[in-house]
């Protein structure tokens, strides 16, 4: 499984989208709207979650694993650092 994930921000919405592949093939696409206010980081942190719960529900060939493309650097350095204890971040790793 792949996960791919973005986001995009105008003036007045803030949006994150996520595909799912298997063997090349889209099994899953998804949206989710957030409020204006979220950061950038946030929505990018919000669709992995998303993505990953989306899993947990799915009966995955792949026993449930799956690799995440993020181009969040800071997303990434997040769930690397475990000093580090933002309410998405933690909420991810307890997906993972």
């Amino acid at each position: 499984m792949k996960i791919y994930m973005d986001w995009s921000k105008d003036a007045s919405t803030l949006g994150a989208g996520v595909t799912i592949y298997h063997n090349k093939q889209l099994i899953m696409q998804c949206k989710h709207k957030l409020r204006s206010y979220s950061s950038n980081n946030q929505a990018e942190q919000t669709a992995i979650l998303k993505a990953l719960e989306q899993l947990q529900e799915m009966e995955t060939p792949t026993g449930g694993r799956a690799a995440i493309y993020t181009d969040s650097k800071v997303t990434i350095d997040s769930l690397k650092n475990h000093a580090i204890h933002g309410f998405l971040i933690e909420k991810i790793r307890n997906k993972i």
